[in-house]
């Protein structure tokens, strides 16, 4: 009879214990409900849609465009369009001022081998 009682125990223990873990776990269950409600109710202000969300920001961007980009200093599409342009021209003009330096260089190049050569004429007269 020994064995059936400790049998008899043993289930009555485990079914105790399974039945501690259930009321636990319902008592976490209510307290999670409990806290989700709280959170509903400070989150009332915030649609429960995100279309709508977005809806929301993109019309408040559409309304402070201008505003925005000029507080925030950003940069539109014509004004990388006209940096680009401007930076073409610096470029081109750069190339024109190598080329007219070249050309200066040059000819600044061949009036001195002309200067030393009539230099040269002046100190060492060939009879």
């Amino acid at each position: 009879m020994s064995e059936m009682s400790e049998k008899a125990s043993s289930a009555f223990s485990s079914a105790s214990k399974k039945i501690n873990i259930d009321s636990t776990m319902d008592s976490l269950s209510g307290k999670v409900t409990g806290v989700s409600e709280k959170l509903k109710g400070t989150v009332k202000g915030v649609p429960e849609r995100t279309d709508e969300f977005s809806d929301n920001i993109e019309l408040f961007f559409e309304e402070n465009q201008k505003r925005i980009i000029k507080e925030w200093e950003l940069a539109t599409k014509d004004d990388v369009i006209d940096i680009e342009k401007r930076y073409t021209k610096v470029l081109k003009d750069m190339g024109e001022l190598e080329t007219n330096l070249n050309e200066h260089e040059e000819s600044t190049n061949k009036k001195l081998e002309t200067i030393e050569e009539r230099l040269d004429k002046l100190e060492n007269p060939e009879i």
